[in-house]
This record gives structure tokens, C-alpha cells and sequence, in this order.
């Protein structure tokens, strides 16, 4: 018999969804992420969940004006073992290369140390522009992505890819929306209804 999954409040909606929900953000506002990412931060620390953030800086240095620029600072000062806040080097391809399997062995892993600490669950937030630039396995992301959403069903990790409308091409957007099931779209949340179930 399956697990019942808790159904966690994301900040922005006052609709709950399960744990482990996998969501594009496509936004070309930065002031709208201004407003949405601190609540999905905020409210994973009212759940009782790890809350990981990766910003597309090239230093740990520039995180801190990141986080800042997202008004995420609060919503960071997080205990430690709580709140991870990582360059998008650190969290995606770490030894350079961009590799799926290596991406969702950390995820699995940060959910698996979430449950270990005694917390809920855990949420994840990621900024993709560093995959505009070339990457070796850049052209993996969107197998990544579609994998994503079996890694949930063993580790409900909630997940928000986060892809500016103003930087990625009409196609790639067809692609990225075809593999998750829920997007935020104008700073709606909503059933995507280009989701194509693997």
C-alpha cells in the first residue's frame, strides 16, 4: 500500500500540494521571484523541511548578494543544517560536467539526510540560466528533469526549476514544460497541461 504523502503549503497558493511536487517557474519578472521565492523558502521551514536554493553566481562569495537580490535573506537565516544555500556549480555539475545520474543521487541524498535529521521532508529551488552557457551535459537537462519526477515517488523532495522566459528559446520552454507536471506561469501556479507522463 502506498505512503499517503503530506500536502504542504508552497507559500505563494493557498492550494496545498503533495510532497515531492516537481514545478517549472517560467518567469520574466524579477520582481514577481521577489515575491514568490521567499514564501517557498519561508514555508519550508514552517513545514519543518530542509529548503536547499542554488544561485547562479561564479563565487560562494556572490551568494550573499544573491540571496539579497531574492529578498531570500530572512528566509535563509535557517539553522544550518536546515537551510543550504550553493552556487549552481556546486549543485548541478560539481565536477564540471553536467550528469543526470549525479544530480538525482544528490537529491536522493538530500532527502534521505533530511529524514535522517529528523525533518518532514525537504524543498529545493534552482536557477538554470548556467545551462545557456555551454556546460559539458547541458543536453542531459531535460532527461534530468523527466527522471525528476520517478526520483519523487521514492523521495518527495518539492522541486521548483526556475527558467527565465527573457533568456531560453520558445523550444527549449516546449521541452521543459513536457516534463513537469505543475508551472508557475505569470505567478500562477497551475496543472501543467503540456505535461507528457513518461
Amino acid at each position: 500500500m502506498a505512503e499517503t504523502r503530506r500536502h504542504i503549503c508552497l507559500g505563494f497558493t493557498e492550494e496545498r500540494y503533495p510532497e515531492g511536487t516537481h514545478i517549472c517557474y517560467l518567469y520574466n519578472s524579477d520582481e514577481e521571484r521577489r515575491r514568490i521565492l521567499p514564501l517557498f523558502a519561508r514555508h519550508a521551514l514552517l513545514e519543518n523541511e530542509a529548503f536547499g536554493y542554488l544561485a547562479d553566481v561564479d563565487t560562494r562569495a556572490e551568494l550573499p548578494g544573491a540571496a539579497a537580490a531574492l529578498d531570500l535573506t530572512h528566509a535563509l537565516a535557517g539553522p544550518a543544517d536546515q537551510v543550504q544555500l550553493l552556487t549552481t556549480r556546486e549543485g548541478y555539475y560539481p565536477e564540471g560536467k553536467f550528469d543526470a545520474d549525479g544530480m538525482l543521487s544528490r537529491l536522493r541524498a538530500q532527502y534521505a539526510q533530511a529524514k535522517a535529521a529528523g525533518l518532514a521532508g525537504a524543498r529545493f529551488a534552482g536557477e538554470m540560466d548556467w545551462a545557456l552557457r555551454g556546460v559539458p551535459g547541458t543536453e542531459h537537462i531535460i532527461e534530468c528533469e523527466s527522471r525528476i519526477n520517478e526520483l519523487v515517488k521514492e523521495a518527495p523532495i518539492t522541486i521548483m526549476c526556475q527558467y527565465d522566459l527573457r533568456k531560453f528559446d520558445g523550444a527549449m520552454m516546449f521541452d521543459v514544460m513536457n516534463v513537469h507536471p505543475v508551472m508557475i506561469v505569470g505567478g500562477h501556479i497551475l496543472r501543467n497541461p503540456f505535461y507528457q507522463k513518461a
